[in-house]
């Protein structure tokens, strides 16, 4: 069961990402928002939308999405997973995607700012839009 306090703190029904990212405690906040700045940095055709009550990214279909700790079924041994829709056709040559049992969505956990290298999210983010246009083209043939 989830307490009650998570739901009126960290409203799922909320529109607007700026809104979500608002509500959230500091610390999740500031990782938040340099995760986004860096997926929006990264391609200018990437939309974002709440979806399960937290940010998505997509550009074809979902691409990864970020999940503070606060909100509801959120990683409990991190602050913020930023989590790839598709991580498993990903190379993971940068060694830092986590799968932890799951087949096909793989994370990243951040504790911290200085954690966050823009660079490897940069060419993480860059092969998933690979695999998303391939993907997508092969399935609208």
């Amino acid at each position: 069961m989830i307490p009650a306090h998570i739901y009126t703190k960290i409203n799922p029904i909320m529109k607007d990402v700026d809104e979500f990212i608002g509500e959230l405690p500091r610390t999740e906040q500031l990782l938040t928002r340099r995760l986004r700045g860096i997926i929006l940095e990264t391609d200018p055709r990437i939309r974002e939308k709440l979806s399960y009550g937290v940010p998505y990214f997509m550009k074809n279909r979902r691409l990864c999405f970020i999940w503070p700790q606060s909100v509801p079924y959120g990683p409990k041994d991190a602050l913020v997973s930023l989590g790839f829709c598709y991580g498993h056709m990903l190379s993971n040559n940068q060694g830092v995607l986590l799968h932890e049992g799951r087949t096909q969505v793989y994370i990243i956990k951040y504790n911290a700012l200085t954690e966050i290298e823009e660079t490897t999210i940069g060419e993480i983010l860059q092969e998933a839009l690979m695999v998303d246009e391939l993907d997508f083209k092969k399935t609208k043939k």
